[in-house]
C-alpha cells in the first residue's frame, strides 16, 4: 500500500531524527528540491547515517536523488540498496526513458524505480516512460504539481482544473502498465479541509495514494485512499451474492452487477485483509 508517502528533507537533522517513528506507508528521503547545493554533501552523509541506524517504522523507504549527483549518490547509497534498507529510488523530472536507464545502471540492485512526472515533456512522453516497466523495475509514477504548473505557466484553478489533464494522464499510463500512481503534494499543510478535498479528488481520479509534506497529513491520506465503509459494504454484498449464483449478471441492492464488479469487490476485500 502506498496511501501516504511523506517527503523527508535530508538536510533537516530534526526531520531525519523523527523519521524513525513516522508510520506513513512510505517515506521519501529527499536529496533534491529540499536540499540546497551547499547542503547537499552534508545531507547525503546524514541520510546514510540515518538509514544505516535502521529501525524505521514505515514499511517502504525511498530516496529521491538529485540527477546532477547521480554517481556520488550511488557510491554512497548502493550498500544500503543491496541490504534493502532502501526499497526504491525516486527519479525527479523524468522526461525520457534514457533517464531511467541511467539510474538503473547506477543502482543495479534497486528493487524499484519511481518516475516523477513534473514537466510538460514528461507528460507528453508518458507512454514511453511508463512502458519502461518492461525493461527496468519501474514501480510507479508520481505527480509533481508544483513543477507542472511552472512548466505549463498555469494559474491554480479550483479542483486543479489547470493540471487535471496531466493528472489523468499519469493515472491512465500507470494503469496501462500495472504501475502505482501517486498524487502530488498539497502545500497548505494547515488547511485540513482543502487537503481532505484534494485527497478525495485524487482518489476519485484513480490515484493509489498521495505524496505529503507534513506528518499531520498522514492520517487523512490513509483514510482517503482506503476503502470507505460504503465501498466495503458493497464489496461484501457483491461477493456474497455471486457465491449464491452462477449468473453473469445479478441484482445487488437494486444495482445490476456483472462479474467485473465481482473482481472489483474482491480487490477491495483483499486490500482490507492486507492492511
Amino acid at each position: 500500500m502506498f496511501r501516504s508517502a511523506l517527503f523527508i528533507p535530508s538536510a533537516n537533522v530534526r526531520a531525519l531524527a523523527k523519521a524513525r517513528e513516522i508510520d506513513a506507508d512510505a517515506l521519501i528521503f529527499d536529496l533534491e528540491d529540499a536540499v540546497g547545493e551547499s547542503e547537499w554533501a552534508g545531507a547525503l552523509a546524514a541520510l546514510v547515517s540515518t538509514l544505516e541506524a535502521g529501525g524505521m517504522k514505515s514499511p517502504a523507504i525511498l530516496v529521491r536523488i538529485h540527477p546532477l549527483h547521480l554517481d556520488a549518490t550511488a557510491d554512497a547509497l548502493n550498500h544500503l540498496v543491496r541490504n534493502r534498507a532502501i526499497g526504491g529510488i525516486v527519479v525527479p523530472k523524468v522526461e525520457t526513458p534514457d533517464t531511467l536507464h541511467r539510474v538503473r545502471e547506477a543502482f543495479p540492485r534497486a528493487q524499484g524505480l519511481w518516475a516523477m512526472v513534473e514537466t510538460p515533456l514528461g507528460v507528453a512522453r508518458l507512454g514511453d516512460i511508463a512502458a519502461m516497466a518492461g525493461h527496468v523495475p519501474l514501480k510507479g509514477l508520481i505527480a509533481g504539481p508544483n513543477d507542472l504548473r511552472k512548466g505549463l505557466r498555469t494559474r491554480p484553478m479550483p479542483d486543479r482544473q489547470d493540471i487535471l489533464f496531466a493528472l489523468s494522464q499519469i493515472v491512465l499510463h500507470a494503469r496501462a502498465h500495472g504501475l502505482v500512481a501517486l498524487d502530488g503534494v498539497y502545500n497548505q499543510f494547515l488547511d485540513e479541509a482543502g487537503f481532505a478535498a484534494e485527497c478525495r479528488q485524487g482518489r476519485d481520479l484513480g490515484f493509489d495514494g498521495k505524496t505529503l509534506i507534513h506528518p499531520a497529513q498522514i492520517a487523512g491520506a490513509n483514510a482517503a485512499f482506503s476503502p470507505s465503509e460504503d465501498e466495503t459494504a458493497w464489496a461484501r454484498a457483491v461477493v456474497k451474492a455471486f457465491e449464491a449464483s452462477e449468473a453473469g449478471v445479478i441484482s445487488v441492492n437494486g444495482e445490476m452487477v456483472e462479474r467485473l464488479h465481482l473482481e472489483q469487490a474482491r480487490e477491495i476485500l483483499n486490500y482490507l485483509r492486507d492492511k
